[in-house]
């Protein structure tokens, strides 16, 4: 049977080269062992993709034990994209300094329908953050502390769209915007405090703190700090960090109200 010419093929090497480099990108340094496991990809085949891979300069062979990692070149990659927001740019140094001053692993959203998407953070400079990398990752806007915090503070109009969207959701982590006076209550009293918690997840030892980053006195994204639930209350967090959490999104709000050339 002849093949279909109006259908395109796909390049198996392509594709997989692209399988690892996602893999490699979700750690610092990963295994060959772990890749195998991560892609499913025999390990033959990887040897030889990784040593493309290499040779191209998109990724480096630490040791034999320790593994490989991405290298600088997969920064060209990305060269051509930006998102639709200047905030992740103006955000960039502002989360490196909490990270340093605070330890804990910082994250940076925006929304994205009737969701809250990663859009940058400092899972690798933290020494203690367990996550894996949650970046182009949906999070449920009433689940999250991201989401929370982001709806409590954007303009009026945005949250009644989003909120109609998470109406009209089956989803069971939306089944809360079908409850007006609970919504109204949750989000009044995020404002009230000027953060807003995460709910807790099963088997996730971390718990998040999260406030907005305001532009023309409305939410543009939200920032959030990561930590370790077993170590301290939600509200112990919030005496150590929202000073400082307030005031980086204070900087970045900041840096968007300069205009390019001033």
């Amino acid at each position: 049977m002849a093949a279909d010419p109006d259908k395109p093929s796909t390049v198996e090497p392509v594709t997989r080269a692209f399988q690892i480099l996602e893999a490699l990108n979700q750690q610092t340094v990963t295994t060959l062992a772990a890749l195998h496991n991560k892609t499913g990809l025999p390990k033959p085949t990887l040897v030889r993709l990784l040593d493309t891979l290499i040779a191209a300069g998109y990724v480096q062979r630490i040791s034999r034990a320790t593994g490989y990692s991405l290298a600088e070149r997969v920064l060209r990659l990305s060269g051509g994209f930006r998102h639709s927001d200047r905030v992740v740019e103006a955000s960039r140094p502002f989360l490196t300094a909490l990270t340093a001053q605070h330890k804990w692993s910082v994250g940076l959203a925006t929304t994205d329908g009737d969701a809250m998407i990663i859009r940058t953070g400092t899972r690798h400079e933290s020494p203690f953050s367990t996550d894996p990398n949650y970046t182009g990752q949906r999070l449920p806007m009433l689940i999250s502390a991201l989401g929370r915090a982001y709806l409590a503070f954007c303009a009026e109009e945005e949250r009644e769209a989003i909120l109609s969207l998470l109406r009209n959701s089956s989803a069971r982590s939306n089944a809360m915007a079908r409850d007006e006076g609970a919504i109204s209550r949750l989000l009044a009293n995020i404002r009230k405090r000027g953060f807003a918690n995460a709910i807790p997840v099963r088997n996730d030892p971390m718990r998040g703190i999260a406030v907005p980053v305001m532009e023309n006195g409305h939410a543009v994204a939200s920032i959030t700090m990561r930590y370790f639930a077993s170590m301290m209350s939600e509200d112990e967090a919030a005496r150590r960090y929202l000073a400082s959490m307030q005031d980086a999104a204070a900087a970045i709000a900041a840096t968007l109200a300069v205009a390019p050339g001033d």
